[in-house]
């Protein structure tokens, strides 16, 4: 009968490699998990871009669950333009009345931008621009919505057309605003990813 003769070494590249499979899923897992967890809030000053964006320590922050007015937007008055986009601008400048702002970021949107929920002082920003009628919701504050639209606050006493629909028309396509769940997973997945890559090359 013909002697099996193992060659050396076979079976210990083999479990060294398992052990590096197995040290790069915990590695990924433990990434993803402290990604996911959240991060330190993002303070300073803040340089208000527009309605809904700020640039806090040059990191630009969009607040997340709301839509303002877009640059150059305008909202009518029995005929009449009205400049709905500064408006909006102006209102979260004097929301913030040269307070630093906190942001907490939620996760990215399609452009790489911070999604944020941001405070002045104790004054969710986000929250306020929505119940002040400078922007209206698509996350969690719909019910502020309503009760802007009711009072006729901000831009409700005026004719408008929805941020999205303009955006539209002026551009021929809408400006995805991905919602922070979805994208915090997406950017995850691509950090994931190339975590997965990096390792396997070290392989």
């Amino acid at each position: 009968m013909a002697r099996i003769v193992r060659k050396p070494g076979l079976r210990r590249r083999g479990s060294f490699r398992d052990w590096l499979t197995m040290l790069a899923l915990f590695a990924a897992i433990a990434f993803a998990a402290a990604y996911l967890g959240g991060s330190e809030p993002l303070r300073g000053r803040a340089i208000v871009v527009d309605g809904d964006s700020l640039e806090v320590n040059g990191e630009r922050i969009r607040l997340e669950g709301i839509d303002a007015p877009e640059y150059r937007q305008s909202c009518t008055n029995s005929g009449v333009e009205i400049a709905c986009d500064k408006l909006a601008r102006d209102h979260l400048r004097k929301l913030i009345a040269r307070q630093d702002v906190t942001c907490t970021a939620l996760g990215l949107d399609k452009y790489d931008r911070t999604l944020a929920i941001c405070r002045a002082g104790e004054r969710n920003l986000n929250e306020a621009m929505v119940r002040d009628g400078w922007a209206v919701a698509y996350g969690d504050h719909q019910w502020l919505e309503a009760e802007a639209r009711n009072a006729k606050r901000g831009m409700w006493a005026y004719g408008f057309e929805e941020p999205s629909d303009w955006r539209k028309d002026h551009s021929g396509e809408e400006t995805s605003r991905v919602s922070a769940k979805e994208s915090v997973t997406l950017h995850a997945k691509r950090m994931f990813a190339s975590l997965i890559a990096w390792l396997k090359s070290l392989i």
